[in-house]
């Protein structure tokens, strides 16, 4: 069915590719190589052993997501090459006349947009294995919560003392420590962190709660 008119617009093989083997696992190949190719970016050896701050750690996801609608990008300008003027202008559009915040949230939303079109060109095998494909990815790069903690009024001659008793009460709750950094001169300790679980939080604000207070601080918890 031609869902343009008769506009000429050329469409995929439609529901017709759900009956053919090749098609899953080529599919399936596009999108696992994709993301393996962005992971091994994401997470270069270069970066071992050094202290991931949020951004840092924000733009390994990143990294990952776009590998992907890259991908997707391919697939349908193989389908239909004019496709390409229109992604462009789409994501120039989302990127610069759209309030979306962090690129990845950027990425989530061109890769939802991406399947949209795949519904209207035809492509529902490409459409509803990438919303499947995206929705597990999603769940995987988002199953822990990072989160900066900044503690400050602690006395500079305890901060050392102070950041130890952090680290044993963050490590007690089950918070995965990626970076930590003292600011002696602002008096201020900061710790960036995984939370496994949106209880997370509460979990470390209960362990901190019971550090001595001459090396607690003020905590500036985040929202």
């Amino acid at each position: 069915m031609d869902l343009f008119g008769g506009s000429g617009v050329k469409l995929g093989p439609g529901w017709a590719a759900f009956a053919d083997p090749e098609s899953y696992l080529r599919y399936a190949a596009i999108l696992l190589l994709a993301t393996v190719s962005g992971a091994l970016l994401a997470y270069h050896p270069v970066h071992r052993g050094r202290p991931m701050h949020v951004a840092d750690l924000e733009q390994q996801k990143t990294l990952i997501i776009y590998s992907v609608v890259g991908a997707m990008i391919a697939i349908i300008c193989a389908v239909n090459p004019s496709m390409a003027f229109v992604i462009f202008g789409i994501g120039g559009l989302m990127r610069f006349r759209t309030d979306l915040g962090a690129s990845k949230s950027t990425g989530h939303t061109i890769m939802g947009t991406l399947i949209g079109l795949c519904w209207g060109l035809g492509l529902e095998l490409v459409a509803v294995f990438a919303t499947l494909y995206f929705w597990v990815m999603i769940l995987v790069l988002e199953r822990s919560k990072v989160v900066e903690l900044t503690v400050g009024g602690v006395e500079v001659a305890a901060m050392g003392q102070a950041a130890e008793a952090y680290r044993a009460a963050l490590g007690k709750a089950g918070a995965e420590l990626t970076a930590s950094s003292k600011n002696f001169k602002k008096q201020q300790m900061i710790f960036v962190m995984r939370l496994p679980d949106e209880a997370g939080l509460e979990r470390v604000v209960s362990e901190v709660s019971a550090i001595e207070d001459s090396l607690r601080g003020t905590p500036d918890w985040p929202e």
